[in-house]
């Protein structure tokens, strides 16, 4: 991976949910995991639709380099967009960098993590 592709700085956001003593959910929101620098990728037409066969709306790859705790429930955030991470693909299975597909213009407020 070349570290001049990874230009942007790209903060990813875990959900969490605190249940009060009768298993209510009282807190539902996204916390900062970690940040780290990556690249943003919009899909071509013809890669979106090939994407499309496994998940509807997915319109942007993200690269970084691979982490153990990478997890398809958080999302990303870069600037004020935030993207919705729908599969995390190991490159060649080799763990040295991560093809995260995801979908933009998620809902930031309300609504379920």
């Amino acid at each position: 991976m070349q570290a001049g592709r990874l230009r942007y700085r790209l903060t990813f956001e875990k959900p969490v949910r605190l249940l009060d003593e009768t298993g209510e959910v009282i807190v539902d929101q996204w916390v900062k995991a970690f940040t780290v620098w990556g690249s943003l990728e919009p899909l071509s037409g013809r890669e979106y639709l090939s994407a499309s066969e496994f998940r509807a709306g997915i319109t942007t790859r993200v690269r970084v380099r691979w982490r153990s705790d990478l997890d398809p429930a958080m999302r990303i955030r870069c600037d004020e967009v935030t993207y919705d991470i729908a599969a995390i693909l190991p490159v060649m299975g080799l763990h040295k960098e991560a093809q995260i597909m995801c979908q933009s213009g998620v809902v930031t407020t309300g609504g379920q993590p």
